[in-house]
């Protein structure tokens, strides 16, 4: 059963302006990302930046739950199309709270957009 749905969408160029400041990473980016995640982003460019935003966006919209942060969940990529979920403590507690059991994160990109949906599964017969 679908817990939550979340998606997100964000334009390249705008991404690009606000979080690249004379082409190295802005602040933000520190305030959003896990150093975790900004080592293996860096590895993969701009474009995993950009689609690390989104999921992070899609999920926190899908878990409607504001007692978490940014970066209590981390997306790390494998390769260019594959990446692992990971959650903290905190957001396990919130899973286990809820019966969730699955987080299931679709992208597509082009070159002007990246979207990002977020599907949290409940365990089946939970209302």
């Amino acid at each position: 059963m679908i817990f939550g749905c979340g998606i997100d969408i964000e334009e390249t160029s705008r991404f690009d302006k606000h979080y690249f400041e004379n082409g190295i990473l802005s602040d933000l980016i520190y305030d959003l990302f896990t150093s975790k995640e900004i080592e293996n982003f860096s590895v993969f460019g701009k474009e995993a930046f950009l689609k690390g935003f989104c999921f992070k966006e899609a999920f926190y919209k899908a878990l409607n739950n504001p007692d978490f942060d940014f970066k209590d969940v981390e997306m790390i990529f494998e390769d260019q199309n594959n990446f692992k979920i990971y959650t903290s403590k905190k957001i396990d507690s919130i899973f286990n709270d809820l019966k969730i059991i699955e987080i299931k994160a679709d992208i597509q990109q082009t070159n002007k957009y990246a979207v990002v949906q977020v599907l949290l599964i409940k365990k089946n017969g939970d209302e």
